[in-house]
């Protein structure tokens, strides 16, 4: 999976279970609910003013987090993605050159799609239909979860397959003067290695035929042209969907409806091939369905591969997938499918969070960890107990003993009760969007107190490598540098000031001389690139229970990275109140420190010395 998704081939998921809820009423109602939500917030003040227009006009697809009314950025419901149907040409040429919307297109109603995770499905339903009766006038909402049906792909051949098995009608669009063809577009795309080289969110509206028709590829079967180089890096930089973009025909039931009524059955199909032609493919018949289809290309937040996300009618996704997945690639073999474990462990290597498993801050992750708790715990309880941790007699040294919470979870609820004890208020752990985060570490206020206060119980996500060797596992704790034992805090620093030194007069030099023979060279490289400074052999122990400040949500070997990361989250008060604590302490240390943590395995008494980055 990890050399499909980044190296040679692609991986298939059917994302079917994503929940889609439909928007349709006059554009600033929706407008005025979709900000309700906190469509907008975390991407800064101007959004709606300065880069919404592409958005709204159906050519940009927009990813981000929703929010429940008036709850920014405490009460959050999860990631989601946007999409506005499409307007007319004519008003889309309006607006470019006028720069202000048509009275026409101002007063029609407008169709929008929400995206989400069917663990916060309920949660956001319950949101939009009160906002929903608000609106003047009123904006009505569908619940489309078993009408719109989806399947995600990525890696290096994405493209060529979704290119090989989608043939869109030729439907020309004259504006301007101009005439254009989507599938034209569509098929320049063949050489495309990386859906992220696409613009950003960028959305294709087209009618394709049944794949199933076109099964199994033949020799002479007509494949898409490879476009001139130069036409297709100006395509992609001009990208003239942005100004004849069709009126998608998903957003329609009625078009929806009559695709999965006019679907052949597979029996049918093969009937028509026997008639056919031997070695060639059926005759498009008049009654052949044109299937709606909705292509959006989203590029990874961490760099390297983008995806394709295609949207489809419920029933048309099957035939699809079967083509998809029997489509041989040039590079050899087939589409690999992938499941939830496989998309979980790439978006771990990619450094992204999994909702909700890496969201502990929101309902659907506070949930996700009670049944894994629940299941680590039948777990621990089944073996006997002389096979299993004895939580209760580990030995943490300075007369501390037991395990900081449940061994078996990571426990947020002892970590807000220890953090409400300590500031005698009410703590309720929340997520913060990252640009919160990054903006509270660049400027902190001189008063600590202040600063911890601002976002008291929020919590974010954070990358965790370890500076040594070693895995970081789910339920690991994480901890500050120690902030009341200045020898503790001492010992830990030192472990880092010592790896750090990475000065030429440090690195062995193997003196290799010019005319060695090939396998000396090779030999002396080898020693050179593999010698590190050495692991200590005996770790401080752990801080205690004040400078608790999270838990691994997800550790395992990153194939990417050829080493050991973790994704967790962390107080962000607790974070910011490190400094101050080190200022009083009279701690003499970099600012880098600061981002320097301890992790702790669930169970053990050793910690190692960890760097987290916020994502």
């Amino acid at each position: 999976m990890h050399r499909a998704s980044s190296l040679r081939g692609a991986i298939a998921w059917d994302m079917s279970y994503m929940s889609t809820i439909g928007l349709e009423g006059a554009e600033k109602s929706v407008v005025n609910l979709l900000k309700a939500i906190g469509v907008g917030k975390d991407d800064g003040v101007g959004f709606w003013e300065r880069r919404a227009s592409r958005w709204t006009n159906g050519t940009r697809s927009w990813d981000g987090w929703l929010y429940e009314r008036d709850g920014w950025p405490k009460r959050s419901i999860g990631p989601a993605t946007v999409i506005w149907c499409a307007k007319e040409s004519s008003d889309l040429v309006d607006e470019s050159a006028t720069g202000v919307a048509s009275s026409r297109s101002s007063k029609e109603k407008r169709k929008v799609f929400i995206r989400i995770h069917p663990s916060a499905f309920i949660h956001l339903w319950e949101e939009v239909l009160r906002l929903s009766k608000v609106q003047k006038p009123g904006v009505t909402v569908e619940d489309l979860r078993f009408e719109i049906g989806s399947i995600e792909v990525t890696g290096p051949a994405s493209t060529e397959a979704l290119v090989g098995i989608l043939r869109p009608a030729r439907v020309a669009n004259t504006a301007d003067g101009i005439e254009y063809r989507a599938d034209d577009v569509w098929n320049m795309l063949f050489d495309v290695s990386n859906p992220g080289n696409l613009p950003a969110n960028a959305l294709l509206a087209m009618n394709v035929s049944d794949p199933r028709l076109h099964l199994p590829r033949r020799p002479h079967d007509p494949q898409p042209t490879r476009a001139d180089p130069n036409l297709l890096l100006y395509t992609l930089a001009s990208w003239p969907i942005d100004r004849y973009q069709p009126v998608a025909d998903i957003f329609d039931r009625t078009a929806r409806l009559t695709a999965c009524r006019q679907m052949p059955s597979q029996k049918a199909i093969n009937r028509r091939k026997a008639f056919s032609e031997p070695g060639r493919n059926p005759e498009p018949a008049q009654n052949d369905p044109q299937i709606p289809a909705l292509l959006l290309a989203s590029r990874n937040p961490a760099g390297g591969q983008g995806s394709w996300t295609l949207l489809l009618p419920w029933k048309c996704v099957l035939p699809v997938w079967y083509a998809l997945v029997y489509f041989p690639l040039s590079t050899g073999g087939t589409v690999r499918f992938g499941g939830l474990n496989q998309k979980r462990q790439l978006a771990f290597e990619m450094g992204i969070p999994w909702f909700p498993a890496d969201c502990p801050g929101t309902k659907a992750g506070m949930d996700w960890e009670t049944r894994e708790c629940e299941k680590r715990k039948a777990e621990w309880e089944s073996r006997p107990k002389g096979k299993r941790v004895e939580y209760d007699s580990l030995q943490l040294g300075e007369d501390r003993k037991g395990e900081v919470g449940l061994g078996w979870s990571c426990d947020w609820e002892t970590l807000a009760r220890k953090t409400r004890a300590a500031s005698d208020e009410t703590t309720e752990l929340y997520r913060i969007p990252s640009a919160i985060v990054q903006r509270q570490l660049r400027s902190p206020s001189a008063n600590g107190d202040e600063v911890a206060s601002t976002h008291h119980g929020g919590i974010f996500t954070v990358k965790l490598s370890l500076l040594s060797r070693g895995v970081p596992i789910v339920c690991a704790r994480i901890y500050r540098l120690p902030t009341t034992n200045a020898e503790l805090h001492k010992q830990w620093t030192s472990l880092f000031d010592a790896r750090s030194d990475s000065s030429p007069s440090a690195t062995p030099y193997y003196f290799v001389a010019k005319d060695a023979p090939s396998h000396v060279q090779q030999r002396r490289l080898a020693e050179s690139l593999l010698s590190v400074p050495s692991a200590p052999t005996e770790y401080p122990q752990t801080p205690g229970e004040q400078d608790l400040i999270g838990f691994i949500t997800t550790g395992n070997f990153n194939l990417g990275e050829g080493k050991g990361t973790g994704l967790g989250c962390i107080l962000l008060d607790k974070v910011l109140e490190y400094r101050r604590l080190r200022d009083a302490a009279g701690f003499k240390e970099c600012e880098v420190n600061l981002r320097l943590c301890i992790l702790r395995e669930a169970g053990q008494a050793m910690g190692r010395l960890a760097r987290w980055e916020a994502v």
